[in-house]
C-alpha cells in the first residue's frame, strides 16, 4: 500500500507544493527543470565551494601584481570540478566551454585555457588547499569529531591490469626466464575522516608501499588545526603502537580504539599501558565505525577513479587534495538534502496522524 499517495486521496484535499515535492522523492526535492539551473548538482557544488572558500579565507589573489582575469578562488573551483568529473585538462576545458550556467555561477565570461589551470595547480600551496577540508567540516556545523584513520592506494599510472600482467610476464631476451617485473609504486593516502557525516578532515600522502603507523600522528596533527574537540579515534591493527595511543590521549584528549596485533596468540607479551587496556576492554561497537573510512575510500575511487593523472610527486598530492575537496563538497550537498528530506518527512507523518485522528 502506498501510504504517501493515500494521505491526500479525498477530492479537493491536495497537498501543498512543498509536501507534493517530498511525495515525489529526491527528484521532487531537487528539481530537474532546465530553466532553473541553480538546482543542478554541479551548480549547487559551485555555490557550496564558494562558501567554503570564503569560510577558509582563501585569498582571491596571491599577489597584488596578479592579473584580474581570473581569481585564485575560481581556479580552485575549476580544479575541484575537474576531479569530480574525472577528466584530463583539455577534455574538462572543452566541456566547460559549453557550460554557460556553470561559468556564470563561477563568475567567468569565458573558460580559461587548460595551461592556465595547470600552471595554477603547480604554484598552489598544499597547506592552503588542505585548510579547505577543515572549512568543509566547519560548514557541516559539527561541535565534536568522531574520527577514523585509514589508508588507501592510488595508482600512479592509468595502465590496464592486462597491460601490467603482460609486462610482468615479459622476458628480457629469448631463452631467459621472466624478470617478474611488478608495478609496485603507488601514491599512498592516509585520511582522517569524520564517521558520522563521512567527511574527509585531513589527508597525508607518501610513496607506497609503506608502513601505516608513522602517518597516524602526522595526519592527526593536521586535524588539530580545526580547533574542535575530538571524542574518539578509530583505526585498524596497522596503526597499533603505544606512541599512537599516547598522542591521542595527550594531544587530542580523546579515546583511541585500535586493536592489538597478536593479542589472541598465547605467549605474546603485550607492552604499553594503553595497549594492555585495549586488550582488557576493547570497544567492539565503536571499532565498527571504522568501516566508514572504507566506505569513503570506495566512493572516492568509484566516482573519480583509482589512479592519478599527474606525473610529478607534488602534483599527484595536489590532485588528490582537490579530489578530497570535491568529495567533501558533494557530501555536504547530500547532507543538505538529507536534512530537507527529514524535515518534509516530519510534515508527512504529521499530516498522516491528523488524517487518522479525523
Amino acid at each position: 500500500m502506498n501510504v504517501r499517495g493515500k494521505i491526500w486521496s479525498l477530492p479537493g484535499d491536495r497537498p501543498t507544493p512543498s509536501q507534493e515535492s517530498w511525495l515525489r522523492g529526491w527528484d521532487g526535492l531537487v528539481s530537474r527543470d532546465g530553466d532553473n539551473h541553480k538546482q543542478n548538482k554541479l551548480v549547487r557544488m559551485v555555490v557550496r565551494m564558494s562558501r567554503v572558500l570564503r569560510r577558509a579565507r582563501y585569498p582571491a589573489r596571491r599577489s597584488k601584481y596578479a592579473n584580474h582575469l581570473y581569481s585564485d578562488r575560481q581556479h580552485v573551483i575549476l580544479l575541484a570540478l575537474r576531479q569530480h568529473l574525472g577528466r584530463p585538462y583539455r577534455d574538462f576545458c572543452d566541456i566547460m566551454e559549453v557550460s554557460a550556467a556553470l561559468l556564470g555561477e563561477i563568475g567567468l565570461r569565458r573558460m580559461p585555457h587548460w595551461t592556465t589551470l595547470h600552471k595554477f595547480s603547480k604554484r598552489a600551496e598544499v597547506w592552503r588547499l588542505e585548510r579547505l577540508l577543515l572549512a568543509c567540516v566547519d560548514e557541516a556545523g559539527l561541535r565534536a569529531l568522531d574520527l577514523a584513520v585509514d589508508s588507501t592506494g592510488f595508482g600512479s599510472t592509468s595502465a590496464s591490469e592486462y597491460y601490467v600482467r603482460t609486462i610482468e610476464r615479459r622476458t628480457g631476451k629469448r631463452g631467459r626466464p621472466p624478470k617478474n617485473r611488478k608495478v609496485r609504486s603507488y601514491v599512498k593516502q592516509t585520511a582522517a575522516v569524520e564517521t558520522r557525516t563521512q567527511l574527509i578532515v585531513a589527508v597525508k600522502f607518501r610513496k607506497g608501499p609503506a608502513n601505516d603507523s608513522p602517518d597516524f600522528v602526522r595526519v592527526l596533527r593536521k586535524v588539530e588545526q580545526a580547533r574542535q574537540d575530538v571524542r574518539v579515534v578509530v583505526a585498524d591493527k596497522g596503526y597499533d603502537a603505544e606512541r599512537n595511543h599516547e598522542y591521542v590521549d595527550a594531544a587530542l584528549g580523546a579515546r583511541s580504539v585500535i586493536p592489538v596485533r597478536a593479542a589472541d596468540r598465547p605467549g605474546i607479551r603485550i607492552t604499553g599501558r594503553h595497549r594492555r587496556g585495549q586488550v582488557r576492554d576493547f570497544d567492539r561497537k565503536g571499532y565498527n565505525r571504522r568501516t566508514m573510512a572504507e566506505t569513503i575510500n570506495s566512493v572516492e575511487k568509484r566516482r573519480m577513479g583509482d589512479h592519478v593523472l599527474a606525473t610529478g610527486t607534488a602534483q599527484r598530492h595536489k590532485e588528490l587534495v582537490f579530489r578530497a575537496l570535491a568529495y567533501d563538497v558533494g557530501r555536504l550537498e547530500v547532507l543538505f538534502l538529507l536534512i530537507i528530506d527529514v524535515f518534509y518527512r516530519g510534515l508527512f507523518w504529521a499530516a498522516l496522524y491528523t488524517k487518522l485522528e479525523d
